[in-house]
């Protein structure tokens, strides 16, 4: 009678525990995932910046972007951080493309193609000149700790830092023994990069490009015609150009390509005041909206995998066409801009309370552990976030960890999927926000216990996501 009362339990419990869980989150199929939802009865065209704070932040945004091009030394690629990657994925070599853990020899023939002995031994002001990234090791293949899953697995692949826009400014200092990576550093990241993804630039051509007049994209995946109308770069929202003028119906812009030297040229572009504004863009809740329209069910793409944006990088083109610049990593967006309020420590209740009382909507980021998220406003007296999200985490039959994938930019509260039965507690998106960060002065804000006042102009980030 024991045994059948206890097989009868099992079942039970296994039945329950493994019952057929909802396609979408219900945040995502109940909340209207369209950005002008929200601010019906807000002020359209009120600043959500001052003008004068927005100017100030802007010409902070351009000297931080073109700083690369100024500097003599590497800034964050040192020989002791670039000698501990090797050594990280040598003691945990991993998995390729093919599931099959790469030998010992895969990481010999990297390293000794790095030639790190005579790091740094170029020193080259670049541009790129196409949409490329940065790796953690000179190679497009991947580096996967598990051959099977997702969080370490596929499509995480650890030697991707991030992607970097087409005309991006950098700076390379080193080249591998067969020439064909470099390592270099941009405004907000270091890595290695194909050769062939940059130009040299000059004095001249810094100059020209330095005009301290720009033109920012503001709509995601378009492409830039040179003057004969001829296709030259593809370029999403955050990128910007020099302007040269502007008309009702045309902004002219400068864009650059390589010569068959690997030599930057300076060429002119026509492009539509539909895809590109003059920089920075007005921060109403008319063009918060627009932009984050723009980016709203964009797949997720860890560091910029596959053309697409993770977490981090999602909020970090939400503001650049406002000229307001973040690092790259979620938790320097945390903690090195703006002014920080403390979470932590606090019940869920009363974290909402404090982000519905301090938080501005489209201005404010809340930060946990790996994960970053854009405050947009409330409904019904609850929060309301904009977040490229991988997934939540969850409990399956086994007890072992799984995510529920959501794997796109999507509205939701602080408490997605609370109606799943499987989803981890200790994994609560809400439970787990450690802070808030008001994109803004802090005269701007009322004070509390909490808060601490972050520099204006940090440096710029290392690594990434």
């Amino acid at each position: 009678m024991k045994i059948k009362y206890f097989c009868f339990i099992l079942i039970f419990f296994l039945s329950s525990c493994c019952v057929r869980q909802p396609e979408t989150i219900k945040d995502v199929t109940d909340l209207p995932q369209d950005h002008t939802s929200y601010v019906k009865e807000t002020p359209r065209e009120k600043l959500l910046l001052p003008a004068d704070i927005q100017i100030k932040m802007n010409e902070d945004y351009n000297k931080t972007y073109f700083s690369v091009w100024h500097i003599l030394q590497p800034a964050h690629s040192s020989p002791e951080r670039l000698s501990w990657i090797f050594k990280k994925f040598s003691g945990s070599p991993g998995y390729g493309e093919n599931k099959k853990k790469h030998s010992a020899a895969w990481l010999k023939k990297l390293q000794q193609n790095a030639f790190l002995e005579n790091y740094p031994n170029t020193l080259q002001p670049a541009i790129t000149t196409r949409s490329t990234s940065l790796r953690m090791l000179p190679t497009q293949g991947p580096h996967f700790y598990s051959s099977d899953g997702d969080i370490a697995a596929w499509p995480f692949d650890n030697l991707q830092i991030s992607s970097v826009p087409a005309n991006t400014p950098i700076v390379a200092f080193h080249l591998s023994a067969d020439k064909s990576w470099a390592l270099v550093e941009t405004s907000f990241a270091f890595g290695w990069m194909p050769v062939e993804d940059y130009a040299r630039v000059d004095d001249n051509f810094i100059k020209t490009w330095e005009s301290g007049n720009y033109a920012v994209i503001i709509k995601d995946k378009t492409s830039i015609l040179d003057a004969n109308g001829n296709f030259s770069i593809r370029t999403s929202i955050g990128q910007i150009f020099p302007l040269v003028n502007e008309t009702a119906d045309k902004l002219e812009i400068l864009i650059a390509t390589a010569d068959k030297n690997s030599t930057a040229v300076i060429k002119r572009g026509f492009v539509s005041p539909q895809i590109v504004a003059k920089k920075p863009l007005p921060f109403t809740y008319v063009n918060a909206v627009k932009i984050a329209n723009e980016l709203i069910d964009e797949p997720y793409g860890w560091g910029g995998l596959y053309g697409n944006r993770d977490c981090s990088a999602m909020t970090r083109d939400f503001v650049a066409p406002f000229g307001i610049w973040l690092p790259r990593h979620s938790a320097d967006q945390a903690k090195k801009v703006g002014t920080y309020i403390n979470l932590e420590n606090l019940d869920p209740d009363q974290k909402e309370k404090i982000i519905l009382e301090q938080g501005i909507p489209y201005l404010s980021l809340l930060w946990r552990k790996g994960h970053v998220m854009l405050y947009i406003g409330q409904q019904d007296g609850r929060a309301l976030i904009f977040h490229n999200v991988w997934g939540l985490r969850t409990i399956d039959c086994k007890g072992r960890e799984a995510r529920k994938i959501i794997g796109k930019a999507v509205i939701t509260t602080l408490r997605p999927g609370v109606e799943l039965s499987n989803l981890d507690p200790e994994g609560l998106l809400m439970k787990n926000i450690a802070g808030m960060t008001i994109l803004t002065p802090e005269k701007q804000i009322r004070p509390t216990p909490q808060m601490e006042s972050l520099p204006p102009n940090p440096q710029p980030a290392a690594q990434y996501r």
